[in-house]
């Protein structure tokens, strides 16, 4: 191999590997596709204008909430992007080695890393036509109209300016349509959400590399060897005692609405609190949790997961951060929901549908990222194989080695999801 590598040739090279390369591919294109749906449908809320309907669903009728709709939806992109970093690691020992080939033939590290973006950014981009795919279809599946009673909403205003003196509510009954299927955002902002997944992984990809030197005898990763820091798990439960605490004042003394916002804004705080303290110091926390079980376990498989966890709890950070990340803000919904459905007329269901969408989000980003779990576990035994295999020659068994595996990931949720609910 001589001279630059070309784009065709990098991008030729990043298909060609084996059924682990697949599988990665696979998983990523499918995220990169749940993802694409969620950013097409925030730009279709975006783009509902005053002559577009009418929607069953209140939050889509008044164009005031519009903007908490698209704040869930990009939300939601959160543990999306968290599930295709993880299936990002899925066969990475023989990607290493087909990259330190390419470096052994003659391969630049330009060239690899041409190889590398070219197979993330492939992966992103058939996920990102997928994703467009999925919404036109559903755009055609769910554009029905149906015969309901919905609450058509007149702006009044006054003056010449147009000022805006009030809203009515007025009770009408007519078709409907359940989703702004009738909306289709600007052509160009289609093409631009569909090319910015793909150009935005690669670039990730991009910057990952930097902290890995691949050269013709293997791939060495820098890894951070300083132990965790404390203070930030501290801040997380903190933030999170503070936020039982302050839902159980609020139920046992029944503040008056006067000081709803007060109360919401300081709830608000709490849960940056907790979150930020939960994405610094997960790796805190597993390293704790695992020292402080495998001296006190009796049981093989629970030693040898709690051992894994002292050893890299970076590694095990990244399994359980998005998942406990999402319980935390699903604890504090719905918390916010039984205090906002106890203030509010039970005969009006218009809060009740809207903290149903959000829950509806809420178990969406649970699902993805408990799959990022799965994703996790299983590249965790395709990267230790060979210590696995060590263990079985050792008489290990297998139904132990499983448990260890399983022990692993599920270890670190449980007080986190304790604390969280």
């Amino acid at each position: 191999m001589s001279g630059q590598l070309s784009w065709s040739t990098a991008l030729w090279l990043a298909v060609k590997g084996g059924r682990s390369d697949l599988f990665r591919i696979g998983l990523t294109a499918a995220g990169s596709a749940v993802g694409t749906v969620a950013l097409l449908s925030a730009a279709t809320v975006i783009s509902i204008g005053p002559d577009d309907g009418p929607y069953s669903t209140r939050v889509l009728e008044e164009s005031g909430l519009h903007q908490g709709v698209v704040a869930a939806l990009v939300l939601l992109c959160i543990p999306v992007l968290t599930f295709v970093g993880q299936c990002a690691r899925i066969g990475a020992p023989a990607r290493d080695r087909r990259l330190a080939a390419i470096r052994l033939a003659g391969g630049t590290p330009r060239d690899v890393t041409r190889v590398a973006c070219g197979e993330i950014g492939i992966a992103a981009g058939i996920g990102a036509v997928t994703g467009l795919l999925l919404y036109l279809l559903g755009r055609l599946v769910l554009g029905s109209t149906s015969i309901e009673t919905y609450t058509a909403i007149t702006e009044i205003r006054v003056g010449e300016a147009g000022v805006l003196a009030g809203v009515e509510y007025q009770p009408v009954t007519g078709p409907v349509l359940a989703l702004p299927t009738d909306v289709l955002p600007p052509l160009w902002t289609v093409a631009a959400l569909v090319l910015v997944i793909p150009l935005a992984a690669a670039g990730i990809t991009r910057l990952a590399l930097r902290r890995v030197t691949i050269s013709p005898f293997g791939v060495t990763r820098h890894r951070r060897s300083r132990p965790p820091r404390l203070l930030p798990a501290i801040l997380f439960g903190a933030g999170v005692g503070a936020l039982a605490l302050v839902t159980t004042v609020v139920r046992t003394l029944d503040f008056d609405p006067g000081r709803s916002s007060a109360l919401a804004l300081v709830a608000f705080a709490l849960l940056l609190i907790a979150s930020a303290g939960l994405v610094l110091g997960n790796a805190a926390l597993a390293a704790t949790i695992g020292g402080l079980v495998a001296p006190r376990t009796r049981r093989a498989a629970v030693l040898i997961a709690a051992r894994r966890l002292s050893a890299d709890p970076y590694a095990a950070s990244r399994a359980f951060a998005a998942l406990l990340l999402t319980v935390l803000v699903g604890a504090g919904a719905q918390g916010l929901r039984a205090n906002i459905l106890i203030s509010t007329p039970p005969d009006d269901p218009f809060y009740a549908n809207t903290l149903d969408l959000v829950d509806l989000v809420i178990v969406v980003a649970v699902v993805v990222a408990s799959l990022g779990l799965l994703v996790v576990a299983a590249e965790g035994i395709v990267a230790r194989r060979r210590s696995l295999a060590a263990l079985t020659a050792a008489g290990t068994p297998v139904s132990v080695l499983r448990r260890a595996v399983l022990t692993e990931v599920l270890l670190p949720l449980l007080p986190s999801a304790l604390l969280a609910a």
